[in-house]
């Protein structure tokens, strides 16, 4: 459980959360590993788990429009970050693929069960949730930073 609390600090999520708080989220995960190549989620499914990578590094791809169902690949994720907040969030089918690059440990929280205790403590699912939205804002500047760079060239 040290580790889970542990990684839930180092990926962000955790920020302002009291012990109590972080002792009940630590219980939910499910580790899961996966071999190189595997596909963790697929575009447009309706799963809404989130995840943590622990150890390895995967790539977000999508599918473009193009017909000949060619994937690109948007962004590699390392150990200690996360992935999977997007359909977590607004309930939509995930919005790409996720496949692992090489062996992975991630943790898996349950859709279900983080809900479950979001009811139970609004104060940690608020925390949460600012949290997610902090990491999905990085992330986006990321992005629209690349597009600028782009843009010149």
């Amino acid at each position: 459980m040290n580790n889970i609390i542990t990684m839930l600090h180092e990926t962000g999520l955790a920020n302002g959360l009291n012990d109590t708080q972080l002792n009940t989220l630590s219980g939910f995960p499910e580790e899961q590993s996966a071999s190189k190549g595997t596909i963790i989620i697929r575009e447009d499914s309706r799963t809404r788990d989130l995840y943590i990578i622990c150890k390895g590094r995967v790539s977000i791809r999508m599918t473009l429009p193009s017909g000949i169902e060619k994937e690109e690949i948007l962004l590699m994720l390392n150990e200690k970050q996360i992935f999977g907040e997007i359909s977590l969030v607004d309930g939509s089918p995930r919005s790409a693929t996720v496949r692992a690059e090489e062996d992975v440990v991630l943790l898996r929280f349950d859709y279900q069960k983080l809900i479950d205790f979001f009811d139970e403590d609004p104060r940690a699912a608020y925390l949460i949730m600012r949290n997610i939205a902090a990491i999905l804002a990085a992330r986006t500047r990321n992005t629209n930073l690349l597009w600028r760079n782009l843009m010149i060239w």
